[in-house]
């Protein structure tokens, strides 16, 4: 008896992983100063969450490529592409990321400093209108915790290849692998095209869901 119980359960548990709507894992490794970072979000990203949050998981990035060198104190020190002011803003980013790890939360903010030509100055302003605890924020920001943030997204960054920097930014991974150049052209199309790759196949991953989850009427639109 107890078998059969136990292959019940089991298969229980299968239908409700198939009937479970997968997501997306979507990560983006960007700099708060590239114009390519700053379309892409502004043209593509925003638009493309607004009207699919619920297909993907994502993950913001401020670190792109810079630089880092151990200071004494077991600080760091970076340096970015585009000079301190990138550095300044992705350690904003970076912290604003921390306190508001929703991405239906930081990255309205983040469009916000994208939309300004000076970012790091429509911050305050930004994170205001946003609700944001500036004062938490800002320890973050002037303090060990924001070095140590840096650190963890430099590292990731360095993770993403072989030659521990990218070779362009914004790089965007899905499930794990680069999408770079598809999805900086067309992210709402490489982003159904995966979803739709993940649910063909649930469960075991060979065996076809009984329970065919149907595309968002955004993605059909974007795969005809």
């Amino acid at each position: 008896m107890l078998p059969v119980i136990l292959i019940g359960i089991i298969a229980l548990l299968c239908v409700q992983a198939c009937v479970h709507d997968p997501k997306v894992s979507v990560e983006v490794f960007y700099e708060t100063y590239c114009p390519d970072s700053r379309n892409f979000v502004l043209e593509q990203l925003n638009a493309t969450f607004a009207e699919l949050p619920n297909i993907m998981q994502l993950q913001l990035v401020p670190y792109g490529k810079a630089s880092r060198r151990e200071l004494p104190n077991k600080w760091y020190s970076f340096d970015c592409q585009h000079g301190d002011k990138e550095c300044y803003g992705n350690l904003l980013q970076t912290c604003v990321i921390k306190y508001y790890p929703e991405p239906s939360q930081h990255l309205p903010l983040i469009v916000c400093m994208f939309s300004s030509r000076n970012p790091n100055r429509a911050y305050e302003t930004c994170a205001k209108k946003q609700g944001f605890d500036l004062v938490a924020l800002q320890k973050c920001v002037s303090g060990k915790e924001g070095n140590d943030l840096q650190l963890r997204f430099a590292e990731w960054t360095e993770s993403v290849n072989s030659k521990g920097r990218l070779d362009f930014v914004p790089w965007i991974r899905m499930n794990g692998k680069d999408k770079m150049y598809d999805a900086f052209t067309s992210f709402k199309r490489t982003l159904c095209d995966e979803y739709r790759s993940m649910v063909n196949t649930l469960c075991t991953g060979d065996t076809p869901t009984t329970q065919p989850i149907e595309l968002p009427q955004a993605c059909k639109v974007a795969l005809s």
